[in-house]
Order: C-alpha cells, then structure tokens, then sequence
C-alpha cells in the first residue's frame, strides 16, 4: 500500500518555509554510463555530443538555477575541446554560452582535455578523468536536455573514446572506466 503526501508548501513552527528557500537543492538528476564507445570530434561544426553523457530534468519553476556537472573518463587528441549543449544544440544564451564567448571558432570551448601525463602524443593506452560544470537559469519549465560535446581544436578532427582507450576496448595496461552526470535544480 502506497501513499502520497500532497502539498503547496512546507513551513516551520516558526514560520520559515522550507524547500523553497534560496540556496536550497530541490531536484538532482544522475545518471552513470558505462558505454565504452567512441565519437569524431569534427571541426566547424558546433561540436558532436556525447549523447551517452545526456542528463534530461524538467525544473519546477523558470527562474531557479540548473547545475550540470560531469566526470568524463576518456582519451582522445589534446587539441580537443570541450562545448555544453542542450537538447542537441550549443548553448549560446548570452552570458551562459556553452563555449568561451569571445567567438565560436573551432578552438574556442568551454574546456579541454589534459595529456594523459605519459609520452607526448600518447593517443592509445591511458585515459584522463575531465571535470566539467555548467550552469544556467532554468528560463522555463519545459524539459530538457544537457550534455558534453567535443570539437577538434585545430585543423584535424580526432577520434574520442568515452570510458575506454583509444588503443583497446580493453585489455592489459588499455583501462575501461566509467563516466557520470549530475544535474541540481537550485532555488534562486
């Protein structure tokens, strides 16, 4: 037997309504893959999301603040950046761009990868561990969704491999990991 509590507000004896207090986290989205698979980080373009790493919410009021955020275990090319879009799309709201805002040319993003800490240009056998945060006024509430994407840097576009190395779908010293989103609604 289930039951359900229905009301428009939550408050304290001494008056102080809870929940909807600013500051306060009302909703959280996560979501973890363990897809080991890979995209083309094309140049020109808006970037190719990682639609593995898609988070969807449906905030509850337009005005609250939405707190994307992501570990991504991945190899790919250093002149490899990283773009935010929504339902599919780079975000270009001003002053909550999904990219640096001074251009949109294929060098310009909102981060990038680190080499992998071995040889210079080893492209094959380890991974790094990329923390991405995004954030943006809600603006509505209809759904939507959030996601990475990736866009070569320079003139070449390169090959990304989320949770796996470029080298290996797995084997010894070729590691296989995970990768995680997260998303807060936060009452403005």
């Amino acid at each position: 037997l289930m039951s359900t509590l229905v009301v428009n507000k939550v408050e304290t004896k001494d008056s102080h309504t809870l929940l909807n207090t600013s500051g306060n986290i009302i909703q959280v989205v996560y979501a973890r893959t363990d897809a080991r698979t890979t995209y083309a980080t094309n140049i020109n373009t808006d970037g190719t999301t990682i639609t593995d790493l898609n988070i969807s919410i449906t905030p509850t009021n337009a005005n609250n603040r939405l707190i994307c955020q992501w570990v991504i275990n991945c190899e790919t090319n250093l002149n490899t950046v990283t773009l935010i879009h929504r339902d599919g799309a780079l975000i270009t709201t001003v002053g909550e761009e999904g990219r640096n805002n001074i251009s949109n040319n294929r060098w310009v993003g909102y981060s990038n990868f680190d080499r992998d800490g071995a040889t210079p240009g080893d492209n094959n056998s380890t991974m790094v561990n990329n923390f991405v945060m995004y954030s943006q006024i809600a603006g509505s509430t209809a759904s939507r969704t959030y996601a990475p994407a990736v866009r070569g840097s320079g003139a070449t576009a390169y090959t990304f491999a989320l949770n796996r190395t470029l080298g290996s779908i797995g084997a010894d010293n070729f590691e296989n990991t995970v990768s995680t989103a997260v998303i807060y609604e936060v009452v403005v």
